[in-house]
């Protein structure tokens, strides 16, 4: 059972997988948790649960409001993913998504925001979807994660989050 008195999505999450311990594969966790009819918080909805990461699915966005011409991320958003790394003590990188081979040869792609330590990644969001480890993937044990995590993320994709948490940051 999830811990109905964690107070957020991600520790709920956290609380299942810790309790259930080793007896389920990450599908079938997956399975569970959405049988656990976990509550959307912040505009994201728990999608599943792999190699100790969490993806959920984001609010409906408009891809001019994250792209320019080019494919890299508005100055707006890198702004708000900036703050956030800094908070959560974690560096920003904006990696482009991967390519397939049927991609145009000239195609230059878009690019999508990651937040981490040194070549481990802790955060990718995306306008598609939000990925978060949750779990040391050595140790298979909690990464400590600020509370507020999801809400300060929501800043990325919900448009009152984001005026919210500007007006918030140049205090």
């Amino acid at each position: 059972m999830i811990d109905p008195t964690a107070p957020n999505l991600l520790e709920r999450i956290v609380s299942l997988r810790t309790t259930v311990g080793d007896g389920l594969n990450d599908d079938e966790l997956t399975r569970l948790l959405r049988m656990e009819d976990l509550p959307s918080e912040d505009g994201f909805t728990f999608v599943s649960l792999c190699q100790g990461c969490a993806t959920f699915s984001v609010p409906p966005q408009h891809l001019v409001r994250w792209y320019p011409e080019r494919g890299w991320i508005v100055p707006a958003k890198e702004a708000i993913a900036k703050s956030i790394a800094e908070k959560c003590g974690l560096s920003l990188f904006e990696p482009p998504d991967e390519k397939f081979s049927f991609s145009p040869a000239d195609s230059e792609g878009y690019h999508h925001l990651e937040m981490g330590y040194e070549s481990e990644t802790i955060v990718i969001a995306h306008p598609r979807y939000l990925k978060i480890r949750l779990f040391n993937p050595e140790t298979r044990r909690p990464l400590s994660l600020p509370a507020d995590l999801l809400e300060q993320l929501a800043a990325l994709y919900l448009e009152h989050f984001a005026a919210l948490y500007q007006t918030c940051d140049s205090r």
